[in-house]
Order: structure tokens, then sequence, then C-alpha cells
């Protein structure tokens, strides 16, 4: 007995595979202004499509100023998911660093005066709160790593500001790999 396989043409495929992405870039639009402040796993369940579909347009909104991300923190010794929230057109400043909130501080560090919306700093404002850490430990030296954490930032975004730290002198770094970082001795004076 024959099959009865019915099957698409390849024009079709071709149109549904082109469609889909936008349809559900529409539907996470419509749920991140409906709901701010969830996470990618939650936006996706709410809209029916898939987690790695979502964090990827997620990513590609961030990058183009649309969303922000907001690191989910600590609880317990395991990482929460990162929130999301979009971003009014009026609102986005493509200067700005986007990291998040400090989840908690191992040492009093500065706090900027004026914040920028959803957990930004202002310009150079990393730099600062970087140098306060190691001016709380002068006799220590650190890798980025542990003070992104302890500060609740990016690795990376610690990395460069330690680095311009450096060149500016403020900072001298004691060990290449793995880098390792301090307070410059003229500078705890």
């Amino acid at each position: 007995m024959p099959s009865k396989n019915r099957t698409k043409s390849t024009a079709k495929i071709e149109n549904d595979v082109a469609a889909a992405p936008e349809t559900a870039a529409s539907k996470l639009q419509a749920a991140l202004v409906a709901v701010p402040g969830s996470t990618a796993a939650d936006l996706a369940a709410s809209i029916g499509i898939n987690k790695s579909t979502a964090g990827k347009i997620l990513a590609r909104w961030e990058a183009d100023g649309t969303a922000v991300r907001t690191a989910g923190g600590l609880v317990d010794g395991r990482r929460l998911g990162d929130l999301w929230s979009a971003v009014a057109p009026d609102v986005a400043e493509p200067d700005a660093v986007t990291d998040p909130e400090p989840v908690e501080a191992v040492a009093p560090v500065r706090v900027p005066s004026d914040p920028l919306p959803e957990g930004r700093l202002k310009p150079g404002a990393l730099r600062g709160l970087t140098e306060d850490y190691l001016r709380a430990h002068p006799d220590e030296a650190f890798g980025p790593t542990h003070i992104g954490r302890a500060l609740g930032r990016s690795q990376g975004a610690v990395n460069n500001a330690l680095e311009a730290l450096t060149s500016a002198g403020t900072v001298v770094k004691t060990k290449e790999a793995p880098k390792r970082f301090a307070i410059a001795a003229t500078a705890t004076k």
C-alpha cells in the first residue's frame, strides 16, 4: 500500500523558516515589554519558543541597545538567570557601561552619585570601584575574576579597568599569567 507522505514545497519551507524568527522576535518583544525583568527562559516559555532562540534574539537586542541585561547574581553559590528589560528609544545611552549592579560587595566601595538607569555606571566609574577595591586590600594582588565577583561586575569589564589603571600607574600587574593586579605603592600614600 503506498504511503501518503505529504511534503511541502521547497519554497513553502523557506518561507516558513524566514517567517519564524520574525514571529518569535515580535512575540518576544511583546513579552519583554509586558513583563520587564524576566529571564530568557521565562520569556521563552511564556511565548512558546526555545530558550536558546530567545537568548540569541535578546543578545542581538542588547548589542543594538534595545534591551538591557542585568546579572541575576548568586544565591547559595548558584548563578541565577540574567534579567532582561526593554529600553525605550529615548533612554538608550550607547556610551554607557552596561554592567549590572553589584549583588554584594566584599569591601566598601564608592557608589556613583548619579547612577544611570538599569544598573548602568557612568563611563569610568568601574575604574573607580576597581581602584577602591584594591586600595581596601593594599597588600594583596587579585585577578579580574575575583574583583569582578566581589563588585558584581563582568570580569572582562574589570580587566579593562585594571589595564587602564595599570597604564595610568595607579595599579601594577604583579603576575602575567594568571593575571594579578595590586595597588601601586605610590598610589597607597
